[in-house]
């Protein structure tokens, strides 16, 4: 088996990748999905001055130390209020319009209100309690790219503005297929040389949490008529097909041969890495190994990318974090260890006894990315990339 390094399979897996088409969605049902078009402010934000606490507002040339007499009241909503009559002061609400006459707001809780009067009882600073039109956002301004993965924020951005329909893009059709003949539902009671099946469920639930997709999953019997069968049928209607399991050079094997069979030499079919060595890679197929540890960690750092480049949307965050203690490489093949953050920073390794173990990874955040060394220093700082 040619090795290729975990740089070198992302930049084949990216290389490949076809962006999707784009749709018209309502706003109501944008939430998690790839905006496709730059979005603008329809007005200045915020489009008037706007009061920022319930109280009073008169004009400070009218304040000298004496009650100002009551004129009404101005609350949110209202249309800009008559003249202020001298030596008078509006009641007026948090979010209403500034009066044009009027340079100072006083809030309650420094207003001593009779039926008729308000008197001040601190020094007024005009200009305070007031936020500016345009202090946000010019009219015309940017305010949502293209490519952003649409939020609670952006949908109230987007309604601010008008938004009611916005381009996103569409949603991509994946098939999981998992094999292991070893592998029961998970409601059945397992027999000593049988498991549950858990990483149909992993990726099913990693796709879910990554974004609103069209997924579906489907176990494979370790056939290889079974196993072509449901890959073919798989390719008549997937934009991506995700396989665990069966991708090595066992006996009872049958992915990479059923792939053949259907789409030829793959592009790559393994990496310099540990965990996930037997990573295979067809167009609009990746094969991830079986072992759970295994699955997750390529589907993080290889599954994700590849589905940002199908969307259209930025690349994630990686960080380099300092080590809380040093990790030792290995010599030729590049580690990826779940991890998370400690409160001063930096990451705590939650080495793994082996590929098979999905326990000691729970209380992990990420997983660190440690290069191939031949020398024998250890590291005091490595890539990070968050799962969530």
């Amino acid at each position: 088996m040619n090795l290729i390094t975990p740089q070198e399979a992302e930049d084949l897996i990216l290389a490949g990748a076809v962006v999707l088409d784009e749709e018209s969605v309502r706003l109501e049902n944008a939430l998690g999905r790839i905006l496709r078009e730059d979005l603008f402010a329809d007005r200045s934000f915020p489009p008037f001055d706007r009061v920022t606490m319930d109280g009073v507002a008169f004009r400070s040339a009218d304040f000298a130390g004496k009650p100002l007499i009551l004129q009404g009241i101005h609350a949110a909503g209202n249309p800009p209020p008559p003249p202020l009559e001298a030596g008078h002061c509006w009641q007026i609400m948090t979010g209403s319009i500034m009066p044009t006459d009027c340079d100072t707001v006083v809030p309650y809780e420094e207003v001593t209100l009779t039926e008729t009067t308000g008197e001040i009882q601190c020094e007024p600073v005009p200009g305070k309690f007031i936020h500016r039109e345009g202090s946000d956002s010019p009219a015309g301004a940017l305010l949502i790219k293209s490519g952003t993965k649409i939020g609670p924020a952006h949908l109230g951005m987007m309604a601010s503005i008008g938004a009611v329909v916005v381009k996103v893009s569409r949603l991509p059709r994946i098939k999981i297929l998992t094999t292991g003949d070893e592998l029961i539902p998970i409601d059945e009671t397992p027999l000593p040389h049988q498991l549950r099946q858990s990483n149909g469920q992993t990726l099913l639930s990693a796709v879910q949490q990554w974004g609103p997709t069209d997924v579906s999953w489907e176990h494979l019997a370790d056939d290889l008529e079974a196993t072509t069968a449901g890959i073919a049928a798989a390719l008549k209607g997937a934009d991506l097909i995700i396989l665990s399991g069966g991708i090595s050079k066992g006996k009872k094997d049958y992915v990479r041969p059923a792939l053949e069979s259907l789409r030829g030499e793959p592009i790559f079919h393994g990496v310099a890495q540990r965990p996930g060595k037997p990573l295979g890679v067809w167009q609009g197929i990746i094969a991830l190994p079986g072992n759970p540890n295994s699955t997750l960690t390529t589907f993080h750092r290889y599954v994700v990318p590849l589905l940002q480049k199908m969307m259209s949307t930025s690349p994630r965050a990686v960080m380099t974090l300092p080590l809380a203690e040093a990790v030792k490489p290995h010599p030729f093949l590049t580690q990826f260890l779940p991890a998370r953050m400690n409160n001063e920073g930096k990451a705590i390794s939650l080495s793994p006894q082996n590929s098979g173990d999905f326990v000691t990874p729970l209380s992990g955040t990420g997983y660190l990315e440690i290069p191939p060394s031949e020398g024998e220093i250890d590291l005091s700082a490595a890539q990070f990339f968050p799962t969530h």
